[in-house]
């Protein structure tokens, strides 16, 4: 097995299903964080700490899961927010006990700026014009470098959009890093998003805020 939780010389058939993501899912969302992002801040916090995170998405009404799914394996995921505005919040206020015992180890060695960075991460939004109340977040999606150049992601944004427009919202947006992500950046372009602006974080990381009709649909392959 590779440390992302897919057999070696594992084959992806096209015939992939995107379903909705459940508690079962978990450790393989983790696990694909992990890979997807590595030595990103909510990535050091470890596994047990973006358990927590996600946990937090699938248990919560305003959230849009889903998973890439082939023969029960955890191919990829999607997870967003129709009510970004205080979804962050409501989340650390019913789990904040969880965070702080997961992220505990390493919040003693940095006390001031793993909390700093941690609000500021759990917080950013995105700065999204305030004209646009009715757009819904996608806060993170992941596929397994073994799966990838199967359409697995560009399925999981549309199938993400199809249920932010289900659910009444008329835009999705979401943030990604500007620098070293050349790669990323194209391809949310070729899933229809509009680079609607920047903004810098705590970090000093420059991040790029991207916006789509939820209702557009892509038929490029990515």
């Amino acid at each position: 097995m590779t440390s992302a939780g897919i057999p070696v010389g594992y084959a992806v058939k096209q015939d992939f299903t995107l379903r909705p993501a459940n508690l079962r899912d978990l450790p393989r969302i983790v696990a694909a964080h992990q890979v997807a992002f590595p030595g990103f801040f909510l990535t050091m916090l470890g596994p047990r700490f973006l358990g927590e995170l996600y946990a937090g998405f699938l248990t919560a009404g305003s959230s849009i899961c889903y998973v890439a799914d082939d023969r029960g394996e955890c191919l990829g995921f999607v997870v967003g927010t129709t009510e970004p505005a205080g979804f962050f919040k409501r989340l650390l206020a019913r789990r904040w006990h969880a965070f702080l015992y997961a992220g505990l180890s390493r919040l003693m060695r940095h006390p001031v700026s793993v909390s700093q960075r941690f609000l500021a991460a759990l917080f950013f939004r995105g700065d999204l014009t305030a004209v646009i109340t009715d757009a819904t977040l996608l806060s993170s999606l992941a596929v397994h470098p073994p799966a990838k150049g199967k359409g697995i992601g560009l399925a999981l944004v549309e199938k993400f959009c199809a249920e932010a427009v289900a659910r009444g919202s008329n835009y999705v947006y979401l943030m990604t890093d500007e620098d070293n992500n050349h790669r990323v950046n194209c391809f949310y372009r070729k899933c229809g998003f509009s680079l609607d602006g920047s903004s810098r974080r705590i970090s000093g990381r420059v991040m790029n805020r991207y916006l789509r009709s939820a209702a557009l649909s892509t038929k490029t392959g990515a």
